[in-house]
């Protein structure tokens, strides 16, 4: 089955054992809105990112969740989203200097060649 944002709203609610109206709070998103997404139903922009705000992480890693769930809900094409692991590694380095980006770079390079 493909996933939609009702079905990854409604594993989500299951994996952090939230109610409609504890997600509501969460997201500040009305909870009918919630109900509404999980039996399918379309959903503006702004609700989506709502969403994503109240269950994404900061920097980069609550942008790939951002792009993850417009995917989902139809507002932006598959693949043009950052991954996860790219994200973590962005938050890492985000504060680093010249210097030490050029080490990562480095680093990289040498870890590729084999």
């Amino acid at each position: 089955m493909e996933e939609t944002l009702g079905s990854w709203l409604r594993k989500k609610l299951e994996e952090e054992r939230l109610s409609l109206r504890e997600a509501a709070e969460k997201t500040k998103v009305n909870h009918q809105t919630i109900n509404n997404i999980i039996k399918g139903s379309h959903t503006s922009a702004e609700t989506v990112l709502k969403i994503a705000c109240g269950f994404g992480g900061k920097g980069n890693e609550g942008k790939v969740l951002t792009d993850k769930l417009l995917v989902l809900a139809g507002y932006r094409i598959q693949g043009m989203e950052i991954s996860l692991p790219i994200a973590k590694l962005l938050d890492i380095i985000n504060d680093f200097s010249k210097a030490k980006i050029e080490v990562v770079i480095s680093f990289a390079r040498y870890m590729t060649e084999q």
